[in-house]
């Protein structure tokens, strides 16, 4: 069933919709659900206020487009109410208003923390709408950059089902390598500069334009805490140069 409202009608074993949503949430409030909304008039044995909610919030449900899934998280939530929700409450319930700021910042931390395996969602759209944008996008652009292309996808990623977030998998950390290899790295991209010499361009010049990145890796592999995003920056550089892998 798509959408919960777009059948009216009790067939066979299966109950009216609407007849299910509120067995739900009578089987959540009780009574509590009874008296917030039954007139204590009844047409053929059924009370008219109930059997207004009944209708009242088909409409509501089709009006906001809310599909079984997000009728199904509204049910979960509620679970955590004291008090049966108005038909405001269970929407917000359903389909979360999103403060587009805090998902943004939340979903670069969490790719960032993701590539060591230990990132967590509050939402798994906010991943997916990350994974939309790309994680080089979400890591190595302005937050004014990454904010309508995120307020893009989220958009789309909303408009679906939403998936789960798949499981986290830990990169693997590269084993430090000891001074004799570094020394040995670095003769190498030297030979490779000097391959690349021509009267125009000296190795100093050649090896001057990634002597900034070469830095950057050395200090990660001695252990310094550079940044991903910066030493990946650094990798690519002495790579299109030399056409090493560092």
């Amino acid at each position: 069933m798509t959408n919960l409202a777009t059948s009216t009608a009790t067939s066979g074993k299966f109950p009216n919709p609407m007849d299910w949503l509120f067995g739900e949430l009578h089987g959540l409030f009780g009574n509590k659900l009874l008296d917030a909304f039954r007139s204590g008039h009844t047409v053929d044995g059924l009370d008219t206020g109930i059997e207004n909610m009944k209708r009242v919030w088909a409409e509501k449900i089709r009006a906001n487009d809310l599909k079984m899934a997000d009728v199904r998280a509204g049910l979960k939530a509620a679970e955590r109410l004291k008090w049966p929700p108005t038909w405001g409450e269970f929407l917000e319930i359903c389909k979360p208003s999103v403060n587009i700021d805090a998902a943004i910042y939340e979903a670069i931390e969490q790719i960032r923390l993701r590539q060591q395996g230990e990132d967590q969602w509050s939402n798994a759209a906010f991943y997916w709408a990350a994974i939309k944008v790309g994680e080089r996008d979400m890591l190595g652009q302005t937050f004014s950059q990454i904010k309508p292309l995120f307020e893009r996808a989220l958009k789309v990623v909303l408009s679906g089902e939403v998936l789960p977030v798949p499981p986290r998998v830990a990169r693997l950390e590269a084993p430090e390598k000891t001074p004799e290899q570094m020394e040995q790295d670095r003769l190498r991209i030297d030979a490779i500069a000097r391959k690349a010499y021509t009267p125009a361009k000296s190795v100093r010049e050649v090896m001057g334009n990634i002597g900034w990145a070469r830095r950057i890796v050395e200090d990660n592999q001695a252990g310094g805490k550079v940044p991903l995003n910066k030493l990946r920056i650094a990798r690519e550089a002495i790579f299109n140069v030399t056409g090493v892998e560092a």
